[in-house]
C-alpha cells in the first residue's frame, strides 16, 4: 500500500467511506481529515509519534497531514469503518476548513467525558455516512454532505481548534508535498534496490538533510519505512499467493530470505510457511476478507456487515434506554460501560 491512502470505490469526489479489518498500515499521510470507529476487535494507532490503544467503539480523528499508522499490537485485528473526508468539500462554505486543526488527541473518547449522547450521535452519523456511501440509494450524494456536516459541527462544538494562519500553513505545505513525492517515489521503486541517496539527487537535497527531514516528518527513518513497506507486501504475497518464499522476497525488495524469515519471527513469531497457513484457515473462517494486513471489503460486503454492526448498535442502545430509565425510577444512578457500543 502506497503512503498516500490507495484504495478506493468509484466515489463522490473529496470524499472516500471504506471498511476495513485491519491488522498493520505503514506509515503515511494525506491531505484528508480521517475519521474513523472500531466495529469489532482492537487497533493500535500511532500518530505523529504517539501511541493510542482503540476498542469497540472508539472513535479516532486523525488531521489532514498528520503521519499516522496502524500497528499489530498482539491483540488481533479489528474492524474499522473510516471516512477520508477532503476539506475542499466544504471549503465554500467555510473558507477556513483547509487550515482547521482539531486537538484534544486521537481518541474521541475523552473530548466527550460529559457528553456521551453527543459522542453517540457521532458514532451514528458516522455509521450513516457509511451506509448512504455503500449502498448508491438515490439521492444519496446529499445524505453522504449532510452526515459530512454534522461531524463536522459536532468536532467544532466539541474539540479545541486551531486556524493555522497561512503564512503558517504555507511552509507546512511545501514540506508535506515533498513528503508526499518521496513516498510516491519509494512506492514505485521499492522492490528494488533503492538507496536514499538516489531519493536526494532525485530531490536536489543533500544526504544528511534528506536524512533529517525523513525522521522528522514521519517518525521514522528512511531505512525503517522501506523496510515496513517491503514487509507489507510480503505478508500480503505470503498469505494471497503460493509463490515460494525465496519468490516473495525477491520480489518485495528483500536480498536475503533469512532476513525475511527474521521479520517473520518478530512480528508473529512463525515462519513465513506457518504465517501463510495460519492466515489461511483464518480466511476460511471470514471468507469477506481480501487481504491480510489490511483487508478491504467491497460495497456490497460493507453494506451487509455495516447493517450488521448497526442492527446491534441499536440492540446495545435500546437495553441501555431501558436500564437508564429504571435507574431513575428507582432513584439510582445510570451506568455507563467503556465500549459498551
Amino acid at each position: 500500500m502506497s503512503g498516500t491512502h490507495d484504495f478506493s470505490y468509484e466515489q463522490l469526489r473529496d470524499l472516500n467511506v471504506f471498511l476495513v479489518r485491519m491488522e498493520e498500515r505503514t506509515m503515511h499521510l494525506h491531505h484528508d481529515m480521517e475519521i474513523g470507529i472500531v466495529l469489532e476487535g482492537t487497533a493500535l494507532i500511532e500518530v505523529s509519534g504517539g501511541q493510542q490503544r482503540l476498542w469497540r467503539g472508539d472513535l479516532y480523528l486523525v488531521n489532514p497531514m498528520e503521519p499516522h499508522r496502524f500497528l499489530s499490537g498482539g491483540c488481533g485485528d479489528g474492524l474499522l469503518l473510516i471516512a477520508q473526508i477532503s476539506p475542499q468539500l466544504v471549503a465554500r462554505i467555510f473558507p477556513e476548513a483547509t487550515n482547521l486543526r482539531y486537538g484534544g488527541g486521537t481518541s474521541l473518547r475523552p473530548a466527550f467525558p460529559q457528553s456521551s449522547q453527543q459522542y453517540q450521535r457521532m458514532a451514528e452519523v458516522l455509521m450513516d455516512l457509511g451506509g448512504a456511501f455503500f449502498a448508491r440509494s438515490m439521492g444519496y450524494e446529499f445524505r453522504c454532505l449532510g452526515c459530512i456536516g454534522e461531524l463536522y459541527a459536532l468536532l467544532h462544538t466539541h474539540l479545541p481548534v486551531t486556524v493555522l494562519r497561512r503564512e503558517d500553513d504555507l511552509p507546512q505545505r511545501e514540506r508535506a508535498d515533498r513528503l508526499l513525492s518521496i513516498i510516491e517515489y519509494i512506492e514505485a521503486n521499492y522492490q528494488r534496490k533503492l538507496l536514499l541517496g538516489e531519493i536526494a539527487r532525485r530531490e536536489h537535497l543533500s544526504l544528511t538533510y534528506l536524512s533529517h527531514f525523513f525522521k522528522d516528518m514521519l517518525g521514522l527513518s528512511f531505512q525503517e519505512y522501506l523496510r515496513e513497506r517491503r514487509f507489507e507486501h510480503a505478508c500480503h504475497l505470503v498469505e494471497t499467493t503460493d509463490q515460494r518464499i525465496l519468490e516473495i522476497s525477491l520480489a518485495c525488495g528483500f536480498s536475503d530470505v533469512r532476513y525475511l524469515t527474521k521479520l517473520f519471527d518478530t512480528h508473529f513469531g512463525c515462519t513465513p510457511t506457518e504465517y501463510r497457513q495460519k492466515k489461511r484457515v483464518s480466511r476460511r473462517t471470514r471468507p469477506v476478507s481480501l487481504g491480510c494486513i489490511q483487508s478491504f471489503f467491497s460495497r456490497e460486503d460493507s453494506v451487509r456487515l455495516l447493517r450488521l454492526h448497526r442492527s446491534r448498535c441499536g440492540e446495545w442502545q435500546r437495553g441501555r434506554m431501558e436500564r437508564h430509565f429504571g435507574a431513575l425510577a428507582a432513584g439510582g444512578e445510570e451506568y455507563v460501560v467503556h465500549n459498551a457500543l
